[in-house]
């Protein structure tokens, strides 16, 4: 409830009759209102020019100038465009009543006045006065505050778009600090490793092939994320590829490492040519970390199947295992970096279906994940037919 207090609003009163002035006075100065007053039409808008007042209690018929015209005049000063006008009048008719609200009072008292009528109106429109003065404030406040929030906002975006150039500059610059020494190293381990040697620096040789080589892997997946989240689309070198030679070359690449559990991968398409817009590496490397996530973390000796077909204007690509599947955690944080899931993310990094989504984001394509009950999980891709 707004606190009310009547010694806070000044009233002006206009008629013509003293004895009306002299009435309206004796009921309103007992309460604490301040009371003004004039005579005639002309000195009420100087006073109204001059002064501050809160509401108008305005006489209708008055000579020279009518109570309508000195409502039009007070209506023209911006500051009054909203005071409350209540017209004080002996006539009941309806016409001059419409007049009274078509010219922007608020209400009418008819004369003889009968004093708590008067003062429930009286403090009504005040009360409705303040209100709408409150609320403005408040709205002008709220402005300022989201402006203000909005100011920050855009300097705080602005701060983190230079940190991910800077983030993503750094990142080239470590790619190439760490790959270039790596390709020798790999160019080196490769000829070395074609000598005959003894058995114990043939597995540190091979020990240290498997670390540079996960290495390279995490480098080239690093700076492909830091693109795709700067860049997104403009990323990618969309082409129109075969989905499904690349698909075939996927899973040629990760046969060895399926053989050495024993997994079997078993494809079924129905079309062996469909069409796609899509990035071929960045593709490829998607399919390839979710089968690799599959068979690592799928039972020796099982399945994987793998589905591809053309099904309302979509390319769709299911990739089932019969691994240990997904908690029911794991599935609302499996497309977050680094997050804390056990199963199926890569083991090192927790990056590849992250990576996986933002490839499948920027070409206008899904990825989700599903129980493959009764055991195991369940990944499916779609993308856009031509």
């Amino acid at each position: 409830m707004i606190d009310f207090n009547y010694s806070d609003f000044t009233i002006l009163i206009v008629d013509d009759v003293p004895k009306n002035i002299q009435v309206l006075g004796s009921i309103l100065r007992p309460l604490g209102y301040n009371v003004e007053f004039a005579t005639n039409g002309r000195q009420a808008i100087q006073w109204v020019r001059e002064n501050n007042f809160d509401l108008v209690l305005l006489d209708i018929m008055m000579p020279e100038i009518s109570g309508f015209e000195v409502c039009e005049e007070i209506r023209k000063i911006e500051r009054y465009s909203d005071i409350p006008v209540i017209f004080l009048t002996a006539k009941t008719d309806g016409e001059s009543i419409v007049k009274g609200f078509e010219l922007g009072a608020q209400d009418y008292v008819t004369k003889p006045f009968e004093a708590n009528e008067l003062l429930a109106r009286v403090k009504t429109h005040l009360q409705l006065k303040r209100s709408r003065v409150l609320l403005a404030e408040m709205n002008k406040w709220l402005e300022n505050e989201v402006a203000e929030r909005t100011a920050e906002l855009l300097a705080a975006k602005k701060e983190l778009e230079e940190l991910d150039h800077v983030k993503t500059e750094f990142l080239k610059l470590l790619n190439h600090e760490i790959r270039t020494p790596l390709n020798g190293i790999l160019g080196g381990l490769s000829i070395i490793q074609d000598f005959d040697l003894p058995e114990e620096v043939g597995q540190f040789l091979q020990m240290l092939d498997l670390s540079a080589k996960r290495l390279e892997k995490f480098s080239y997946k690093a700076l492909d994320i830091s693109a795709m989240r700067t860049m997104g689309k403009d990323a990618l070198n969309l082409k129109v590829n075969n989905i499904i030679e690349i698909l075939h070359e996927v899973i040629s690449k990760m046969s060895e490492l399926a053989k050495t559990k024993d997994i079997s991968i078993n494809m079924a398409c129905f079309n062996e040519d469909i069409r796609v817009l899509t990035d071929q590496v960045k593709m490829g490397n998607t399919l390839s970390y979710i089968l690799e996530n599959a068979i690592r973390f799928s039972d020796i000796g099982s399945d994987i199947f793998i589905t591809a077909e053309m099904k309302n204007n979509q390319f769709i690509c299911s990739i089932k295992d019969q691994g240990t599947g997904f908690s029911d955690y794991a599935l609302q944080q499996l497309f977050k970096p680094f997050s804390n899931v056990k199963h199926h993310i890569d083991s090192n990094t927790g990056l590849s279906l992250y990576y996986a989504k933002l490839v499948m984001d920027a070409q206008s394509g899904t990825i989700s994940v599903e129980k493959n009950l009764p055991c195991g999980s369940e990944i499916i891709l779609t993308l856009p037919l031509l």
